[in-house]
């Protein structure tokens, strides 16, 4: 758009205005930071000049004025982590104060408030707004409306006008590059621009093009837990990530990001996002995934198998019969039938009789099997079983206790008149062991009453028949079902735990109340929500019930085909109804045009989702004689995609086996890495990475690794081979030798 010379001199003045400001602001907090630092350095001058050595025999006073130094020097310390902060604030405001502008004529006032928004809040002196906050309630309206009617939410209600005027802006090291006035329609030219760009480096920031269905997801609070499907590119992680800055700064006075987790698919997707709240001027949240936060709560017991090894068995394992169980294994204790199985047994277990029997001491009845039940089935019925049991036990020992100090007074009398002991200390303990040899008997029945050995009750699971057969699970056999309870019990036998035991033993452990809830995390992020199962979200829900929870995925991108949420009506029989929104995001970003319907043909069912009109190559399904012509292909494509400007190059291979072996063949040739573990670094590179470590990733370029029949041989490969291919922001070659696969 064409802007008059005036138009154009005025922006530049407000600029010129807005970097001065921040400049005056910047200089008046250095200098306040030099001064808390030499105050902080007289405090501590002080304190050993006043007080030299400090030590308890000189008296309470002077600890109590050593305290108060403590405590002066901590406030100092606040003072100068926050002064250090506003440091890094205005810095980031003298690169790019901000990016966009909104004119707003607020309803029955006649004043037009130019609102420039921003990453952060630039305030004068008078409390006049330079640049508003992007997550500032009035902002909202720089993503949700076009020119025209509009409103926002504030503490002061509802306020109603019309916007005049949009513009945006791209400001870099303090100058203007360009402006343009904008509907922020999905095609406008910075978000086109943006998007055409070649990724440099990890995940960035998007509080410049966030669209207005990426916005209701940031800012919803109307709900306290979220269920957003979006389509591979929609920007859900970023979304994600955003929604989190945003809640920091809505509840800046009551949360920070250590109340924050966000569950991620591995470690080298949470180093990928690692940059993002930064940008933002937020500290990162803690990061962890399932795999680990579940091994942490498991506890030592077991050798457990991680989740990437439990992925390389699936595409990297010969198919032989024991292949063909441990799949099945998989199948089966990932389905909601199972799930809801577990569920029934943890009810049924909770309300068998466990043969009480009466606790007699030195022939009194110290409490009966009646009374016991009583306990078990109505005093302490509201409790889950661990938790009742050890009530119960808790309740019987301390009913054993006064017989057991009469007898311990009993048994030292006899000793006297009957020994030569006179050491009252040794009386005591002789007294006391006679007593505990007594009791031992008492105390085993007491402990086998009310032990809860969940391994026990989980191997009991496998080993009863009223649970686990033809008629819970139809498309297994009589005789597949037999193999996995034989093969469970076996594992567990030998102590090791493999990743889909994992879950329904934690779930098992969870509603029997052996683990507590997590009360100091108060916003869960669950990415990559398409691989979990029915147990999973049961464990994070019973984990989180006091948190809020967003939830993202893609149900066309679940990578373990046996392993994975299936619908999302699943989380929603978990979680509250009334509580639960499910949220739409059916526009990509990501890919070309071209990229975007190769890879929605590979789904075979009709995508109503909507993309940007942004063009490139097409895909190219190229077929060689063998694998060393695939191989001087990827070298010549890596060449030349790096020589055209291309950053980034994913070549994607189907396991960790291949990709080392891939790696093998290409490291001495081309410039290459190899991600092969889960908790790998994030290398924005020319990499090549097995299919299921990449999810979540993109690349300019993605080279798929051979595509042939036997990498890609089944129905269950086909949401694999999807994700792979929308990976790509740019380029898509798919690469094989001999029959090519039949999935697209």
């Amino acid at each position: 758009m064409n802007f008059n010379d005036q138009e154009w001199i005025s922006e530049i003045e407000w600029l010129e205005e807005v970097l001065g400001e921040t400049r005056k602001q910047l200089d008046e907090n250095n200098s306040m930071k030099d001064r808390l630092e030499t105050d902080t350095r007289e405090t501590q001058k002080e304190m050993w000049q006043d007080l030299g050595s400090v030590s308890i025999s000189n008296g309470l006073e002077q600890i109590a004025d050593f305290m108060s130094y403590i405590n002066t020097m901590k406030n100092q310390k606040r003072s100068n982590e926050f002064a250090i902060k506003l440091e890094e604030k205005f810095e980031r405001i003298l690169l790019s104060p901000y990016f966009g502008r909104f004119d707003f004529d607020e309803k029955n006032t006649k004043v037009t408030e130019k609102c420039y928004i921003g990453i952060s809040n630039l305030i004068r002196e008078n409390c006049e707004f330079m640049i508003y906050d992007w997550r500032a309630p009035i902002s909202s309206m720089f993503y949700d409306y076009e020119i025209g009617e509009a409103q926002y939410d504030c503490p002061d209600g509802i306020i109603k006008g019309e916007i005049i005027l949009k513009r945006q802006y791209k400001i870099s090291d303090g100058n203007m590059e360009y402006m343009f006035d904008s509907n922020l329609k999905i095609d406008d030219e910075i978000l086109q621009n943006m998007l055409s760009k070649n990724t440099d480096q990890k995940m960035k920031a998007i509080v410049t093009t966030i669209q207005r269905e990426q916005n209701q997801v940031i800012r919803n609070e109307a709900y306290n837990h979220l269920i957003v499907q979006g389509a591979a590119g929609s920007g859900k992680t970023s979304v994600a990530l955003h929604r989190i800055a945003y809640l920091l700064y809505k509840h800046r006075e009551t949360i920070t990001a250590k109340n924050i987790l966000i569950f991620s698919p591995n470690g080298i997707f949470n180093d990928y996002i690692s940059n993002v709240l930064p940008q933002l001027g937020e500290d990162n949240m803690s990061q962890t995934t399932f795999s680990d936060y579940m091994h942490a709560a498991l506890g030592p017991a077991f050798r457990k198998e991680k989740y990437s090894d439990m992925m390389e068995y699936i595409f990297g394992a010969d198919k032989n019969d024991y292949y063909q169980i441990r799949v099945g294994s998989i199948k089966l204790k990932s389905s909601p039938e199972f799930y809801e199985i577990l569920k029934q047994y943890v009810e049924a277990i909770s309300s068998k009789d466990r043969n009480f029997k009466d606790i007699v001491f030195n022939n009194q009845v110290i409490i009966s099997s009646e009374e016991i039940k009583v306990l078990f089935f109505e005093e302490y019925a509201n409790l889950p079983l661990k938790r009742r049991l050890q009530k119960i036990k808790e309740r019987m020992l301390f009913l054993i206790e006064p017989y057991k100090k009469r007898r311990i007074k009993d048994e030292a009398k006899r000793l006297v008149k009957s020994s030569s002991i006179i050491d009252k200390t040794e009386l005591t303990i002789k007294s006391k062991a006679l007593v505990n040899a007594e009791l031992k008997s008492i105390l085993d029945e007491i402990e086998r009453m009310t032990n809860c050995n969940f391994v026990e009750l989980y191997r009991n699971l496998y080993r009863s028949k009223e649970y686990l057969n033809k008629s819970s699970f139809e498309s297994f056999s009589v005789e597949q079902i037999k193999q996995i309870k034989k093969y469970t019990i076996e594992n567990l036998n030998a102590g090791i735990l493999y990743y889909e035991d994992q879950a329904p033993l934690l779930l098992l452990k969870v509603m029997l109340g052996e683990l507590p809830k997590t009360t100091d995390i108060k916003f869960v992020i669950i990415d990559e929500a398409q691989d979990y199962t029915a147990i999973q979200y049961d464990i994070l829900y019973h984990f989180f019930s006091h948190a809020n929870i967003t939830i993202l995925g893609d149900l066309n991108q679940s990578i373990n085909p046996y392993m994975n949420v299936g619908d999302y009506a699943l989380i929603e029989k978990i979680f509250p109804r009334q509580e639960t929104l499910r949220i739409t995001l059916n526009k990509s970003y990501r890919s070309t045009i071209e990229i975007i319907k190769f890879s929605r043909d590979i789904l075979k069912k009709s995508i109503e989702d909507e993309c940007v009109e942004r063009s490139g190559e097409l895909p190219q399904v190229v077929s060689f004689n063998d694998s060393e012509e695939i191989f001087e292909r990827i070298i010549k494509d890596v060449k030349h995609y790096k020589e055209n400007g291309y950053k980034s190059v994913g070549i994607i291979t189907k396991s960790v086996k291949q990709t080392e072996y891939v790696y093998a063949q290409l490291k001495d040739r081309v410039h290459v890495n190899a991600i092969i573990h889960e908790d790998d670094e994030y290398i924005c590179d020319t990499v090549i990475i097995p299919i299921y470590l990449a999810k979540g990733l993109e690349f300019d370029v993605v080279i798929i690794y051979d595509v042939n029949t036997d990498n890609y041989c089944g129905e269950e490969d086909r949401l694999q081979l999807y994700t792979a291919c929308t990976r790509a922001l740019h380029v898509l070659n798919l690469y094989y030798q001999g029959e090519k696969t039949y999935l697209f």
